[in-house]
């Protein structure tokens, strides 16, 4: 069917499904990010409402015709796709709150950097942890699984179809409090060994006060943190691989609740 025999509620179930495509495009990891040119990202939503559109069967909907009665499903759509990529972004991010505990402990959060996902400042450590998570999430086809659970969105939400739950905003809740649970447990080694490091040199540099603790502890502290912090990253990799080898799983429950 080509598109200049497309009725109005075929036009109208077309636009809701790029919407909801152009949300998550612009919201998930890697492609939502400042540095990709925003002609690149609406050809990539676009690309991807064409494809999914047609099995989405929304032609026979009926979907209102005035402003008033439409805007209730533009925002829907837009919660959809954001929803979707926000999720992953919260498992990357708990990287990065790791990456960034860490790096303020070794005394790394003076030299910051602009990071060009979030277009904010972040330690050298923090980018790096967050570079390799994406590495792993790219690595076990995390990204594929967006358009997987796109695909999937349609039929478990059609267009229109979209309702803020109890369930859901449980679910997104939950989600968030196990950013900060995995962003600690994934860095206590880390903050572990620099804070025993720290009480060491304190109680070296009293019982040796002719000792310049200040030229001494930064090369022990940078050392340690970087020895704990590739150990950490050693036990992480295969971590990070189980969690995005159930992205599937949990973006599926996400839509289950809508």
């Amino acid at each position: 069917m080509f598109f200049g025999d497309f009725s109005y509620q075929q036009w109208a179930g077309f636009l809701l499904v790029l919407l909801r495509t152009g949300s998550m495009v612009t919201t998930m990891p890697f492609l939502g990010s400042a540095n990709i040119p925003m002609i690149c990202k609406a050809g990539l939503a676009l690309s991807m409402a064409v494809l999914i559109h047609p099995a989405a069967q929304v032609g026979t909907a009926a979907y209102p015709t005035d402003l008033w009665g439409f805007a209730p499903l533009i925002v829907g759509e837009l919660m959809i796709g954001t929803i979707l990529g926000f999720t992953v972004r919260l498992l990357l991010t708990a990287v990065q709150i790791m990456g960034q505990l860490a790096g303020f402990q070794m005394g790394f959060a003076v030299a910051n950097v602009l990071d060009p996902m979030g277009g904010g400042q972040v330690s050298v450590l923090a980018q790096l942890c967050y570079l390799m998570a994406m590495l792993v999430m790219f690595a076990v086809g995390g990204h594929l699984v967006f358009f997987e659970a796109m695909a999937d969105s349609l039929r478990l939400v059609p267009p229109g179809h979209f309702t803020l739950t109890r369930a859901l905003y449980d679910q997104v809740l939950d989600l968030s409090g196990q950013m900060f649970m995995l962003a600690l447990r994934m860095g206590l080694p880390v903050i572990g060994a620099l804070l025993f490091t720290q009480v060491g040199m304190g109680i070296l540099a009293k019982t040796v006060p002719q000792m310049n603790i200040l030229m001494v502890g930064f090369p022990i502290t940078i050392t340690v943190g970087l020895v704990f912090m590739t150990i950490t990253l050693l036990v992480m990799l295969p971590v990070l691989s189980h969690i995005f080898g159930g992205l599937g799983t949990l973006l599926t429950n996400l839509l289950k609740a809508m």
